[in-house]
């Protein structure tokens, strides 16, 4: 008779000695943390399976690119955040800012590329918060 059998019967299990039910829990914990990892390993494979097949890349996921003057070289290029949702007014926006700083015109500036800047404050949040750490030292 095997030791999970002799766990089966509940007189039996009073006469096993400590290391026997020590052995016996033991094989219950593998056996029981076994069949667990492998259920989630089969659940993971089914879930990433279902997602190749049903996701679908939208098509329209690149911005497109603005040029305000093709015909003029540009004076510098814009790379700025990636939204698919930014419309080009909010484009012509931010090119008419980077040529306000750079002194320039509009015209000659080419926004080539629209993606997001990684970290979780924009650079104008920490410009200002530098600002204001700056003013207040002695």
């Amino acid at each position: 008779m095997s030791l999970m059998e002799q766990f089966a019967n509940p007189e039996t299990m009073q006469s096993l000695s400590i290391g026997d039910k020590l052995a016996g829990a033991g094989i219950t914990t593998v056996m029981g943390m076994g069949i667990t990892f492998v259920v989630l390993i089969l659940l993971w494979g089914c879930i990433a399976f279902m997602t190749k097949i049903t996701y679908r890349p939208k098509k329209g996921d690149k911005a497109p690119q603005t040029t305000t003057d093709a015909a003029a070289p540009p004076s510098a290029a814009a790379d700025i955040t990636d939204h698919s949702a930014i419309d080009e007014n909010v484009i012509a926006v931010i090119a008419a800012a980077i040529a306000a700083y750079e002194g320039g015109s509009p015209n000659n500036l080419v926004v080539r590329k629209i993606r997001r800047i990684s970290g979780e404050t924009t650079a104008w949040g920490d410009a200002g918060r530098a600002d204001c750490i700056e003013s207040r030292k002695f």
